[in-house]
């Protein structure tokens, strides 16, 4: 099943095979964040992310990307509002926690405090930056989510860096 690219001009005689483009994408090194927001009852969501990205300084404007099935996702368009929290090198096993499947508390041993609109920050994060929902994208299965930075603590250190499935900086 091909399809024409937007130049027209480009046929695609094969689509991309999922396991060969996750791990070409994987290749690429990016920092890991864990984004979290509240859920209808007011309790703390989050989960790990590595597609994130700095998109306007006027006004300060960052992209998101989460899956259609994320809990977190959902909370987040019901709430209007999210924190990114960026990790540090030793925060390894906490991204694991946030990334596996949602079915146990991920904050129970998490230190936490409530941002400017709630959202939880996480102790120990080389930086949270809580931010209003500014805009919903549909690509694919994920959602791009553009937020609006309205405010940051930060600390010096070593981010958690993702590359090929693993954690590197992590001391773990």
């Amino acid at each position: 099943m091909g399809g024409t690219s937007v130049f027209g001009d480009l046929e695609v005689s094969q689509p991309l095979d999922p396991r060969v483009w996750r791990n070409t994408m994987g290749s690429f090194a990016s920092g890991v964040v864990i984004v979290t927001t509240q859920d209808e009852a007011g309790q703390p969501v989050g989960t790990t992310v590595s597609a994130f990205s700095s998109v306007s300084l006027d006004p300060p404007l960052l992209l998101v990307c989460l899956d259609h099935k994320s809990r977190t996702r959902a909370a987040v368009k019901r709430s209007g509002h999210f924190c990114i929290n960026i990790l540090s090198a030793e925060q390894g096993d906490l991204a694991r926690l946030f990334a596996g499947p949602g079915a146990t508390d991920r904050f129970a041993e998490v230190e936490i405090t409530p941002g400017t609109l709630g959202a939880p920050q996480i102790a120990g994060a080389l930086a949270s930056i809580d931010c209003r929902l500014h805009s919903l994208h549909a690509a694919g299965d994920h959602d791009i989510l553009i937020g609006r930075g309205l405010n940051i603590q930060a600390t010096p250190g070593d981010p958690l860096i993702y590359c090929q499935g693993r954690f590197l900086g992590s001391e773990d």
